[in-house]
């Protein structure tokens, strides 16, 4: 609703456009047709045959959401003298991931394959002997008569398919006996062959790629569809089994126990195309569209016709849905690719064109596309009005080339040519559909205005006609609405050609897509025209749609109709000015237009409210929109993600520095299709496979969870026989001679009484000439049997020995201030208790005060103090008589307590390694393939360091990696920064090997040859 209180009723999108009705009234307002059918029953017809159309039934463009004159398909005639194609002429071929493409010969006897670069051909199989490396036979000699070798039956090669795993299926006839081949692209080498049972009839006809690995076998002859799974085994699943061999005794019994004997051997029979809900009658070709769905193509010889039948399995169950019979094709059909085209005018640069059915004719001069509708249990062909052509066409197959239909070009040395869309339309001369009945809710009502947001290019046009009243027809007394099929009572009036407004629409602040750019010389934006005489509660609109050279078509949007008329002679001039009824019904229709000028600008300043909603402000005015949130929009995103953010902009501030607003922000500068929820809080999807991923470094250390309770646990097991359980890793359950036990055998040695009872160093011993190496050996054992070399201890001790040779200058002076007798430096250590001498306590008072090792310190005794509270408990648990928390010294020698040594053990090999990689954290960008472009990476790099530079918490230190980076050894987590894949023949992991671009050791050049024994296989790993 405007400002002067005026409403709009409007038709936009197809659910809208496809209640109006094709059908034609009289001027008394009755159908002159049996029935008036809406466009939607055209649009989305399924009948087979399709019923006939009306000559003037508008068109529906999908991709543009426009209604249209009805495209016309273009049929390339037959060329004369040219003989049409036969299935004979077939021969099968399939694409790898490179694109070399993979024949059958034309004399079917060998494989041939064209490089990518070039296109050239060479024979594939059989390979040439000299390219073959010379093997001695393994089979002993004997001595025994000579017999001639019997001469080997030629290799027939029926079909070949290349499957999503990077193998060359081929079937092939050998005599009397059929079977498949399977080439490995990756590692090269001779095929494996696969014999199929003699018994079961197979005669492979087509082979198409199944989802996951594997292929689909038609056997045209029997029609029979078989499934072989990545193995080339036979799925045996909703279908009969076909019985080898009777069960048979063996010959060994055992004296007692039930009888053994040999189970009798079956074989998968295959899927019965002819005893299907929609029986096949001479299947000629398979594509697979997904998981467990294939498309047969049906041909009916007798009656000139074809469709295509969708099977698809859900868990042994098949169904079988058939098409309409495919009238658009000329002739017979010969074969069929499901594939995109090139040169589709609705894909967008970004966006990979749409998959279309191509199916080939006998004619042969172009494929006729078809876009497959498979939704709701319903499956049929919609044929949308374009041109494929083909030249020189071979007969030969239609592949998939990295997604685009091919097809060979050239009688003896065919080329494989992409099939591309000429942009030649024709559309029918004229489109006549009626409105559903717009109501007022008002009797009496004066209709205002009708816009249309359109194209109408040079040659075209379109044409209104209104007609109003008061009465429908079809209302009958008792119903509360109208019937469907209602019409106005009243006759056609023609309006007056639509305008093109040069200030765009009539709504306020529209966005961008919503608003047609005004473009005069293509006829686009918005036309409006003013409703003559439309008088009444309903109305009514009959339009027409007109191209005059047949190559060129209104396109219509949206429509929308103003009810009732803001009067201005009524309301703003004198009744004068009304007497005379031909001036008064001018001058309402002139001041209608300045009515229209001032109500646009007065509804931009009452509806100035949708510019502070992310939702419904213009993209022009977005970034104004963001500064008030001092936001910065990057101008490489889309408008969806900049309206998201500034929709989220307190959500995004909220969770500003934390793990979840890093992803956040990385995510939305990184991943297009980003999923508003995220600003809701962290969801475990958040992390899965294909995100970025956030890795804070405590989390990877390598020791086990922090203990509360272990000390009590030391404690009070401390008294009595204690078994002791020896693990890999010391425990405070050995005690101090357990630790020096293990020392001395680390050593080959063993320990003396003495040395069990003298506490072990937690500093490492000096270097001798004796034992040169000591202290590595003794850090070798501290890492082998503690996970950690103790150094927080001997640190602060060279820190106390530096620190009291400061003070005194001398050891004498020291020995006489302690009253102690040390000979030299290394014989100063931590004290374990207050010293007697008051000097010697006020110097430990003073050092445990200075900031040099406070870090380490103040840990020790921050973790001290939350486990026992009172300093009373810790000289209890640690046998030691310090008067306070912050007196403790570090353990530079391995404590007497149990109590005490687990806690030394918690604070330096847990505690610590986690204050080493608190604020620390990784961000893993992932990666696709290892052929990504390295520049692009680098620019990826580039912005995430700025963007978590901006978000982070200033404290915090990080860096930026790629998913491969961070895969090592002691740093990702198994299964959380982990995932499964196909191995080393994903796909992603074999790049192409191109020179100045790949990588030495990052491309596949070739494999070792297969092992040829007979009673095993190899792996390639």
């Amino acid at each position: 609703m405007n400002v002067n209180g005026a409403r709009f009723q409007m038709l936009y999108g197809r659910d809208d456009w496809a209640r109006c009705t094709t059908a034609d009234f009289n001027e008394s307002g009755f159908n002159d047709a049996a029935v008036a059918q809406p466009l939607a029953f055209w649009w989305e017809v399924f009948a087979s045959p399709m019923p006939i159309p009306p000559a003037t039934l508008p068109g529906w463009d999908p991709s543009r959401s426009e209604i249209t004159l009805q495209p016309q398909a273009i049929e390339l005639p037959a060329t004369l003298g040219e003989t049409p194609l036969s299935l004979d002429a077939r021969r099968p071929a399939a694409a790898d991931r490179h694109g070399n493409v993979y024949r059958v010969a034309d004399d079917a006897a060998s494989l041939r394959v064209a490089s990518t670069e070039g296109g050239s051909e060479a024979p594939f199989w059989p390979a040439d002997p000299a390219d073959c490396a010379q093997t001695r036979s393994e089979r002993r000699l004997a001595f025994e008569t000579h017999q001639a070798a019997q001469a080997r039956a030629a290799d027939r090669y029926l079909a070949v398919v290349v499957t999503e795993d990077d193998y060359l299926v081929a079937a092939f006839a050998r005599g009397d006996l059929r079977g498949l081949m399977s080439f490995d692209l990756i590692s090269g080498g001779p095929p494996l062959e696969t014999g199929w049972p003699a018994a079961v009839p197979f005669e492979p006809f087509d082979l198409c790629p199944r989802h996951g690995g594997g292929a689909w076998v038609l056997d045209r002859l029997h029609r029979r569809l078989w499934e072989l799974d990545c193995t080339l085994a036979v799925v045996n699943r909703g279908q009969t089994a076909l019985p080898l061999s009777a069960a048979v005794v063996d010959d060994f019994q055992p004296h007692s126990g039930p009888l053994r004997e040999q189970a009798a051997v079956q074989f998968p029979a295959g899927l019965d195309l002819a005893a299907l809900s929609a029986p096949l009658l001479d299947p000629i070709a398979i594509e697979s569209t997904g998981a467990a769905t294939v498309l047969v193509l049906d041909s009916d010889a007798p009656l000139q016709r074809s469709r295509v039948v969708r099977l698809r399995r859900e868990g042994s169950a098949w169904s079988a849905d058939a098409s309409q019979w495919l009238d658009a094709l000329p002739a017979l059909a010969h074969d069929m690719v499901y594939a995109s085209g090139l040169g589709h005018a609705s894909a967008a640069a970004s966006e990979p064109a749409p998959a279309r059915l191509f199916i080939a004719s006998e004619v042969g001069n172009q494929v006729h596309a078809f876009e497959v509708v498979d939704s709701d249990g319903q499956f049929a062909l919609r044929a949308p009005a374009e041109l494929y052509p083909l030249r020189r066409y071979g007969g030969r197959a239609l592949i998939s080339v990295a997604g685009k239909a091919h097809y060979d070009c050239g009688l003896s040395l065919p080329r494989w040519t992409p099939v591309v869309q000429q942009h030649r339309q024709r559309y029918a001369a004229q489109a006549v559909f009626v409105t559903p009945v717009f109501d007022s809710n008002e009797l009496g009502t004066v209709w205002d205005k009708l816009l249309l947001d359109a194209a109408i290019p040079p040659d075209t046009a379109i044409t209104i006609e209104s007609r109003a009243g008061d009465e429908l027809s079809g209302w009958f007394d008792g119903e509360a609405q109208p019937a469907a099929d209602a019409q106005v009572i009243g006759s056609w009036l023609r309006e007056p050609v639509p305008r093109l407004r040069a200030s765009g629409p009539e709504l306020p602040w529209l966005r961008r897509e919503a608003a047609r750019t005004t473009r005069r010389e293509a006829g686009a934006g918005t036309w409006e025209l003013l409703l003559q005489q439309a008088h009444g509660r309903y109305l009514q609109l009959r339009v027409t749609l007109v191209g005059r050279n047949g190559t060129a078509t209104p396109r219509l949007r949206a429509l929308r109709v103003w009810s009732p008329r803001f009067s201005y002679p009524q309301r703003f001039l004198p009744a004068l000015y009304r007497e005379d009824s031909a001036n008064g019904d001018f001058l309402e229709r002139w001041l209608a237009n300045c009515e229209s000028t001032l109500t646009q600008i007065e509804d931009r300043v009452a509806n100035v409210q949708s510019l502070f909603d992310a939702r419904t402000v213009p993209q022009d005015a977005l970034a104004w929109l963001a500064g008030w949130f001092d936001l910065a929009l990057d101008p490489s995103w889309d408008e969806r993600r900049h309206r998201l953010l500034v929709r989220h902009a307190m959500d995004f501030f909220r969770w500003r520095g934390t793990v979840h607003g890093l992803r956040v922000a990385l995510t939305l500068a990184f991943e297009p299709g980003f999923d508003a929820a995220m600003f809701d809080g962290p969801d475990p999807d958040d992390e899965g496979a294909g995100r970025i991923r956030i890795v804070e470094s405590y989390q990877t250390r390598l020791v086990e969870t922090l203990v509360a309770d272990a000390a009590l646990g030391s404690a009070a097991s401390e008294d009595g026989l204690r078994n002791v359980v020896l693990q890999s890793l010391w425990t405070p359950a050995e005690g101090n001679a357990g630790l020096v036990d293990r020392y001395a055998a680390w050593l080959q040695g063993t320990a003396s009484a003495v040395q069990q009872m003298t506490p072990f160093s937690l500093a490492p011993p000096p270097n001798t000439a004796a034992h040169s190496d000591a202290a590595q050996e003794w850090s070798a054992f501290c890492s082998a049997h503690l996970g950690f070399v103790p150094s927080v201890g001997a640190a602060d001790r060279v820190r106390w020995q530096g620190f009291l040779l400061s003070r005194y200058g001398s050891l004498p002076a020291l020995n006489l201030a302690h009253a102690s007798a040390y000979a030299q430096v290394a014989q100063i250590l931590l004290p374990s208790a207050p010293s007697a001498r008051e000097a010697a306590n006020q110097d430990w008072q003073e050092f445990c005060a200075r900031a040099d090792g406070a870090r380490e310190r103040k840990l020790w005794h921050d973790f001290l103090a939350r486990r026992y509270r009172r300093i009373e408990r810790l000289r209890s648990a640690h046998l030691s008589a310090w008067p306070e928390f912050e007196q403790v010294p570090l353990p530079d020698r391995l404590p007497a307590s149990p109590a005490a040594q687990t806690d030394w053990l918690q604070f330096e090999r847990q505690l610590l390694a986690m204050h080493r990689t608190a604020h620390r954290f990784s961000v893993l960008l992932p990666v696709a393939s290892v052929i990504a472009d390295p520049y692009r990476l680098d620019e990826c790099l580039g912005l995430a360091r700025r963007i978590v530079e901006l978000e982070k918490p200033a404290h915090t230190v990080f860096d930026v990696r790629f998913y491969w980076a961070f895969n090592r050894v002691g740093e990702a987590r198994l299964g959380l920064d982990t995932q499964l894949g196909a191995g080393s023949r994903a796909s992603e992991l074999i790049p192409d090997a191109v020179v100045g671009r790949a990588y030495l050791g990052a491309s596949f050049v070739g494999g070792a040859p297969r092992h040829q024994g007979r009673d095993r296989l190899s792996l390639e790993c």
